[in-house]
């Protein structure tokens, strides 16, 4: 009887030399090109498998928007949206669950935007606060994967943290925008247990949830912090060294939005291999500049507000009908949606924003992918983060 020839196991390479050069033929291989360039394989019908997500997504937005206008304060409209976003967490869980991870999502987003301000406000310079942004960036990517928050991950903290940075706030200014972002997280949270839907809209809905994904294997509806222990430390340590490098750096460079560098390596680290990292930093770079080509002659015609928000949910939607089906085109309504909001109560925005929107998100995602390579050579492997 032959016998079997047993598998041959990987070694990692032993020496440092070794490594290093392992890593960098890894991150370079063109392979990752072309998996980021491909098309989305085919499924069930976006907005049959995502159509429950998105519609509380954007109803939270547009509440929030409009709302705060509707009070008379435009200029908090951003912040409130912010806070309504903690609504894209908890999408494929039951309502115990959701409530938790919600109301979770939803405090440590006003703690975010009001700590980052208050700090402003008390003077420290701009890079003192980057480094609490990336703080932020880290210790969020432990306390999500702790809890198996699952997508977007840290990302949503991280811009909403980085819009703290506006203004310069006055101690006034923390206060009404903290307040603000509060009541769109009390929204979200009231929208996420809502099953008060239109009639019109109902079987779509039956026939979503049929679609829709089963919950992540080990999460309860009872339950927010699952049995199991996933590594915490060292993603988040990769996340906080990457958001504070890309911020820091291109703060250096002179771009206007330093904080969007930390967004985008710490959207780029929520890969689960070390070629998910680098595919996520190709689409986010590569689609944000698209995006901000798409954005560019919005953000120059002036729209007003309402039809600003009227673009900001139609974006919204569409992206979380898009998002889990492909990154990359993703990010060509993530980018003006983001952007849109950005500008929402300022006295003027041009088409620069969007430049700084595409330069700073390429450096965020060149420094996360350096510091995987790096992480790589000196042999702490993957996986990442939050999902």
């Amino acid at each position: 009887m032959p016998t079997q020839t047993p598998p041959r196991t990987q070694t990692r390479p032993r020496t440092a030399r070794a490594r290093t050069r392992t890593a960098v033929r890894e991150v370079l291989d063109p392979a990752h090109v072309r998996t980021a360039l491909r098309p989305p394989t085919p499924g069930p019908a976006p907005w049959r498998s995502g159509l429950p997500a998105a519609l509380r997504c954007g109803t939270a937005v547009a509440v929030a928007l409009a709302g705060t206008a509707a009070l008379g304060h435009r200029e908090l409209a951003g912040f409130a949206a912010l806070g309504s976003l903690a609504v894209l967490y908890g999408r494929n869980d039951g309502h115990g669950r959701r409530a938790r991870l919600v109301a979770l999502v939803g405090a440590v987003l006003v703690a975010a935007i009001s700590a980052v301000g208050l700090v402003v406000a008390l003077g420290a310079p701009d890079a003192v606060a980057l480094a609490l942004v990336a703080v932020l960036a880290g210790g969020t990517t432990a306390l999500l994967a702790r809890v198996a928050a699952g997508p977007p991950g840290a990302t949503i903290v991280v811009f909403a943290a980085g819009a703290g940075l506006a203004g310069p706030p006055d101690l006034h200014d923390v206060v009404v925008r903290g307040t603000a972002a509060l009541a769109g997280a009390v929204l979200a949270w009231l929208v996420a247990m809502s099953t008060t839907v239109p009639p019109a809209v109902r079987p779509l809905l039956r026939r979503a949830h049929r679609d829709a994904p089963p919950p992540v294997p080990g999460r309860t509806p009872a339950r927010l912090v699952p049995r199991d222990r996933p590594p915490l430390l060292a993603p988040a340590l990769r996340v906080a060294a990457a958001s504070a490098l890309a911020a820091w750096a291109a703060e250096a460079v002179g771009f206007g939005h330093p904080a969007w560098a930390a967004v985008g390596a710490t959207a780029a680290l929520q890969g689960t291999t070390t070629g998910h990292v680098v595919v996520r930093a190709l689409q986010r770079a590569g689609g944000t500049v698209v995006g901000a080509l798409v954005a560019w002659p919005l953000l120059a015609a002036g729209l007003g507000f309402w039809w600003s928000v009227a673009v900001v949910v139609v974006l919204q939607v569409v992206t979380e009908l898009v998002v889990g089906r492909h990154y990359g085109l993703a990010m060509l309504s993530i980018t003006p949606m983001a952007l849109l909001m950005t500008s929402l109560g300022a006295s003027a925005v041009t088409g620069a924003l969007a430049a700084d929107r595409a330069l700073d998100t390429a450096i965020g995602a060149l420094v996360g992918v350096v510091v995987v390579l790096l992480a790589q050579a000196g042999h702490r492997g993957m996986p990442a983060p939050a999902h």
